[in-house]
């Protein structure tokens, strides 16, 4: 018996795969349009307003459980126009900047606990640069409760061109790779500590 092969049965087939075909093309381009916007997910968030910046901000919970405002704030601004930070809030905190901060255009201000700022060699850098250093360090403590990894916590940035709020998220404070070891007795020793450690082999 032969099988009926009509032109019409033809383009009836010919209609149907190309219907699929398009349908799975829309598909695919529906599924590259929804994550073509989407970001890494990294610590720490970003803000502006007018020439003033801040990047990076994060509360970090340390090793002793204090909790540290971590942030870059600059200015970038062409022209040597200073911007001024002259608060900043945490939410359901405390957080004393030390005074206002004037910041120089296409310098910075960097925030960190004392140890964040040992990890990343801010006094190395300030003594290499010397009166060329354009950048401020500024050691910080947050005080309050509940400060969990995982959650987040507004705060607010007060510069003289408007305010700067941040949905900052917490973190905990991770020890430069290599600075830290755990030995045998759970006990972390640092630094030249581990010179008294037997060697492993």
């Amino acid at each position: 018996m032969k099988h009926l092969k009509s032109p019409a049965a033809r383009g009836a087939l010919a209609l149907v795969a190309g219907s699929a075909a398009l349908a799975l093309t829309a598909c695919g381009a529906g599924q590259i349009s929804q994550t073509a916007n989407q970001v890494a997910a990294v610590n720490g968030t970003n803000g502006e307003v007018g020439d003033a910046v801040v990047r990076d901000v994060s509360l970090v919970i340390q090793e002793d459980n204090s909790v540290a405002l971590k942030f870059n704030a600059s200015n970038q601004a062409i022209q040597d126009n200073p911007v001024t930070l002259s608060g900043v809030k945490v939410q359901d905190a405390s957080f004393n900047l030390g005074g206002s901060k004037s910041i120089d255009g296409r310098c910075n201000l960097v925030a960190d606990s004392e140890q964040g700022l040992k990890d990343m060699r801010a006094d190395d850098a300030e003594k290499a640069l010397g009166d060329a250093s354009c950048t401020e360090y500024l050691p910080t403590t947050v005080r309050g409760e509940d400060f969990f990894p995982g959650a987040s916590r507004t705060v607010t940035f007060t510069f003289d061109e408007g305010d700067i709020e941040i949905n900052a998220p917490i973190v905990s404070y991770y020890a430069e790779a290599g600075s830290l070891h755990r030995d045998q007795d759970g006990i972390t020793k640092a630094g030249d500590d581990l010179a008294d450690l037997p060697e492993q082999h």
